[in-house]
């Protein structure tokens, strides 16, 4: 037979059919808390001794921690001025303002065990048997709200971890500028997200020559910096080695044996790098780089000279260009190395004139000693950038003195 759906609005067979199978729990009382009607939700939810709970007030129906304890009915306890349902409703009652969706959070004594729910209530004024009255609506978020909590811990966690992860990252970057005679030596370091895949460090060889490199692993957080960090005890055991056969490694070799230790399809990931041996003697150098930024030297009588022989990026393997360079630092000459996040935040990100931007502004500061390079670079990325960086940014700048 066919059903009248027009007729099925005023019928009191579908509307408790409607009213028992919704999830939110609905009852309607008085200003007082004093039930009249409710739906079978209301009993899954507080699950009271006695399933008729019509004429008595909400605080005794619901098992309410305040209405057990004291042994009173709603609004007769010495906490219910402080009530939020209580002081809501009331207000809801008199002023006839509806609310939205509020927050409770409460202990509730469920088959006698008290038990802590959160709940969201909404309500509304009705004329209900000639009478003013409220409907009530009461959802249970105990869930959600358990659920959010673990998260908010776990994020505590995580954070906790983060920052720790960080203090770990920076204490891989030099602690302090080395005393290396004949070079000036100066850097900044800023990671985005707590902790990334910057990594640079500069070692003093012998009395001849200086080494260094800065490398940038793709991606950010835990994974990336664990690969940084990584890749600098590989080239820490370089050094080693290197001080233990009396002579340093050369950038080449340094960037064939990564190619071979950091393949991609085993970290999941790559890097650019940049390496540096400088004889600190004569000033001459000899460079290799593997997709990084390419370096730049910047000194007097306008010298600016990109050292753009570059290789391909580290970890995607079939690498066969990866050679070094020469150059010559003559004194008074900064050799300037740092990664794309500088550059990409030295105005709005992406802008194809920050690059010029970034190069304008190494001309201009290449009569300034190391430290007030840094200083005036970063100074100037701030003044020019308009937003938060989302990669790390490194800058690490040598000055040759000469003897």
């Amino acid at each position: 037979m066919a059903i009248d759906l027009s007729k099925l609005k005023n019928s009191k067979e579908f509307l408790k059919i409607l009213f028992d199978n919704l999830d939110t729990a609905i009852f309607i009382a008085d200003k007082n808390l004093k039930i009249y009607q409710f739906n079978d939700s209301f009993l899954t939810l507080f699950n009271p001794v006695n399933s008729d709970v019509s004429n008595i007030t909400f605080g005794s129906a619901s098992g309410c921690i305040n209405a057990v304890k004291e042994n009173k009915p709603c609004g007769e306890t010495s906490v219910c001025n402080n009530c939020i349902l209580g002081q809501s409703l009331k207000k809801c009652f008199f002023s006839k303002t509806p609310i939205e969706k509020k927050s409770l959070e409460r202990i509730f004594y469920i088959k006698g065990k008290p038990e802590k729910k959160y709940l969201e209530f909404t309500a509304r004024l009705i004329n209900y048997l000639d009478r003013q009255l409220l409907l009530i609506f009461v959802y249970d978020v105990t869930r959600i709200e358990q659920a959010k909590r673990i998260l908010k811990i776990k994020q505590e966690q995580i954070n906790i971890d983060l920052e720790k992860a960080a203090d770990i990252q920076r204490s891989l970057l030099p602690a302090k500028r080395p005393q290396i005679p004949f070079i000036d030596v100066d850097w900044f370091f800023e990671p985005s997200h707590k902790v990334g895949g910057d990594v640079f460090h500069i070692y003093r060889e012998n009395d001849v020559y200086t080494s260094c490199y800065m490398l940038d692993v793709s991606g950010h957080g835990i994974s990336a910096a664990l690969v940084a960090v990584m890749v600098k005890q590989f080239i820490d055991h370089l050094h080693i080695e290197g001080l233990k056969k009396g002579r340093p490694f050369q950038p080449e070799t340094i960037l064939q044996m990564l190619e071979v230790q950091f393949p991609f399809e085993r970290f999941d990931c790559y890097f650019t790098i940049v390496c540096v041996l400088l004889n600190v003697k004569t000033g001459h150098m000899v460079y290799g780089g593997a997709g990084h930024v390419p370096p730049v030297i910047v000194g007097r009588e306008d010298r600016f000279e990109l050292l753009d022989r570059n290789g391909t990026i580290i970890g995607i393997g079939n690498n066969e260009t990866l050679t070094q360079h020469e150059a010559q630092l003559k004194i008074g000459d900064k050799l300037i190395i740092y990664t794309d996040g500088l550059v990409d935040y030295f105005g709005k990100r992406g802008s194809a004139s920050n690059t010029q931007d970034f190069y304008k502004g190494l001309q201009g500061l290449r009569n300034e000693s190391a430290g007030r390079l840094v200083d005036k670079i970063i100074a100037q990325r701030i003044q020019k950038g308009n937003q938060i960086a989302q990669d790390d940014i490194s800058l690490l700048v040598i000055e040759y003195v000469g003897i």
